[in-house]
């Protein structure tokens, strides 16, 4: 038996030798071995949780997305597809004295991973941004936009949750100034309750988006309170007196109108604002004064403000100042005569008035209107009080008061008709 092996062995070898040859170039000729570059293959993040559970945060610098060369096989590698490759970085393995990482490719077809075939990533590391994570808490401000219906207003807005948690790195999270969301109240008349996405602000009201950071609730469940409007004048009336040779000049208010809102019950309540002449108390003053006020303070509870709600008070003190002035009786104006009856004002009047130097130097007869009241005189002489109109800032000192003659018109007819008589009677005589 040994004799039929090893007989002719150095001729069996040699043709065992050709065969593996010849089997191995027949294998390169119909299936030889190529390579491949397959490009913009996503590193996929495994144990990412290795970080942020010590509160870190990341961030992917180079090596996001990679180039791997693909080896082997022809009849392999030309049926693979970039989605055959995975790309893994395991950052588990990442210390706070590194911020690289490996990178760990596979070929993985249909479930399996193929071993016949050499994957070799063109970027071997992963560069990250590593730095701390942090939390802060913000307000959710409700901002409406659009105009509600005429004659209505937004009366207030409410957010649940009204506070809202950002969490993210450290130097991205000192970016965000504000939470807002938006509420369209176009042609509202009634209350408005809606749900509303979460948005992030920069101190300049521009929005952020970055994934990195994290919103607790990235909506809120929004209420806005319609309400009816109203516009009531503002009145505002000074106690006291001024000291000794100063008077009151004027009283200028920072607005003449408020616009209000509330209950219709409420509303129809309040048609003018007053702030009572207690609250503004001039006495002893020498100069101007400015007081400040609170509307609310004077309005019904429950009555809110879409204009502003306070108020500033200016009470303007000057030094007093004295002038006469005459008036000749044609100036006088004679009011409600009786029928049957003329009136006759027997002398002009002369008067005093009071006020701001600079006006009352720039006063003069021509700006002074008077007129006396004679309803329910009857025949006589009397002694009538004389109502003077007079410019603004300017006051009469006491009173002034003119004799008025009130003749019956029937009787001087007579006594002339009588006269006429006897003077045609003497005559004949």
């Amino acid at each position: 038996m040994k004799e039929k092996i090893f007989k002719n062995f150095s001729l069996k070898l040699l043709s065992a030798v050709f065969a593996v040859v010849l089997w191995t170039v027949i294998v390169n000729i119909y299936d030889p071995n190529t390579s491949y570059t397959f490009s913009n293959i996503t590193v996929q993040l495994i144990n990412t949780q290795s970080l942020t559970d010590k509160d870190y945060s990341y961030e992917v610098v180079d090596g996001g997305k990679i180039s791997v060369t693909v080896s082997g096989p022809k009849s392999v590698v030309t049926d693979l597809k970039t989605s055959d490759i995975s790309a893994t970085a395991d950052l588990s393995k990442v210390t706070a004295f590194t911020d690289y990482v490996d990178i760990q490719v596979q070929v993985i077809k249909d479930g399996q991973v193929l071993n016949n075939v050499e994957a070799v990533p063109r970027t071997s590391a992963l560069k990250l941004s590593i730095e701390n994570r942090d939390t802060k808490t913000l307000s959710l401000d409700v901002n409406t936009t659009g105009s509600t219906a005429s004659g209505y207003t937004v009366a207030s807005t409410s957010s649940s949750p009204t506070y809202i948690k950002v969490t993210g790195p450290t130097s991205l999270l000192e970016s965000v100034a504000a939470l807002s969301v938006n509420v369209d109240v176009s042609g509202a008349k009634e209350d408005i309750s809606t749900s509303a996405d979460v948005k992030m602000l920069d101190e300049d009201g521009n929005e952020i988006v970055n994934d990195a950071l994290e919103l607790s609730c990235t909506k809120a469940d929004i209420n806005v309170d319609i309400a009816r409007m109203k516009t009531v004048s503002i009145t505002a009336k000074t106690g006291g007196t001024p000291s000794d040779g100063y008077i009151i000049t004027d009283t200028i208010l920072s607005q003449a109108s408020a616009v209000i809102t509330g209950p219709d019950d409420l509303l129809g309540k309040v048609d003018t604002i007053t702030i009572p002449s207690q609250n503004i108390n001039a006495d002893g003053l020498s100069a101007d004064k400015t007081y400040t006020f609170r509307l609310s303070d004077y309005v019904p509870s429950g009555i809110k403000f879409v204009s502003d709600s306070s108020l500033t008070v200016t009470v303007k003190i000057a030094q007093k100042a004295t002038k006469q002035i005459s008036l000749s009786a044609s100036e006088i104006t004679l009011n409600n005569i009786q029928t049957g009856f003329n009136a006759q004002v027997m002398q002009g009047i002369t008067f005093t008035v009071t006020g701001n130097d600079n006006v009352l130097s720039a006063v003069s007869a021509s700006d002074v209107k008077a007129g006396i009241d004679l309803k329910n005189l009857g025949a006589g002489t009397h002694n009538v009080t004389v109502a003077l109109s007079l410019p603004d800032g300017i006051t009469v000192v006491g009173n002034v008061t003119v004799n008025v003659t009130i003749t019956a018109i029937q009787q001087e007819t007579t006594t002339e008709s009588t006269k006429a008589t006897e003077s045609t009677t003497s005559a004949t005589r």
